[in-house]
């Protein structure tokens, strides 16, 4: 219905479609640079990345953030040589609850190449930091003193250049899944079972 409504001039004007949601979504799944092995795959049609590998017996965390409260950011500049460096940035707030919770989003901070498969608010999922990793990690950490609506919330940023912008994961399609629903199964397979951060109350 709502695409209907963005679209229902059709005579000698054309409304724009309806834009999806902007900003970050909860869910994160987070791999260390030298975890990857072998060849990627990218979906022939858009060129996304579709699938990847990772050395034996490695494992990513799943890290679920509080929805609507991050943002990713890219700045490239290209020299006169034509070479292009893009910063990424990419911010999330967690909620934990206790000493455990705490530490290991400590653990999350000091590690080392991070790359960020980030879904959106809009329903797709972006690459950060693919090709290098992660180069800083920054937590700021609040008791309510400034965040009126919650206690312990740690504020992430991790920053890194790339020689791209964060390019779409989309996982193969099968069956009725959406494309979205794919890319989740496709990624949480290849995480540890236990989610590191802990998920948030809506």
């Amino acid at each position: 219905m709502a695409e209907d409504i963005c679209n229902r001039i059709s005579k000698s004007v054309t409304s724009s479609k309806c834009g999806k949601s902007g900003g970050i979504n909860r869910n994160s799944w987070v791999f260390q640079q030298d975890q990857f092995t072998g060849a990627e795959t990218l979906n022939s049609t858009t060129g996304a990345l579709s699938g990847f590998g990772l050395k034996a017996g490695e494992k990513g965390i799943k890290a679920v953030g509080r929805p609507k409260r991050g943002s990713g950011a890219n700045k490239s500049n290209t020299t006169d040589n034509g070479s292009t460096e893009v910063e990424q940035t990419l911010i999330q707030e967690y909620r934990y609850k206790d000493q455990i919770g705490l530490n290991a989003l400590t653990e999350f901070l000091k590690a080392d190449a991070k790359v960020v498969f980030q879904e959106t608010a809009g329903g797709d999922i972006r690459v950060f930091f693919k090709k290098y990793g992660s180069e800083t990690s920054t937590g700021e950490d609040g008791t309510g003193t400034n965040l009126t609506d919650d206690n312990n919330i740690m504020k992430t940023t991790l920053t890194g250049k790339e020689d791209d912008f964060p390019m779409f994961f989309e996982a193969p399609v099968s069956g009725g899944q959406s494309q979205l629903a794919a890319s989740r199964a496709y990624l949480d397979a290849l995480v540890t079972g236990a989610e590191v951060v802990e998920e948030p109350v809506p």
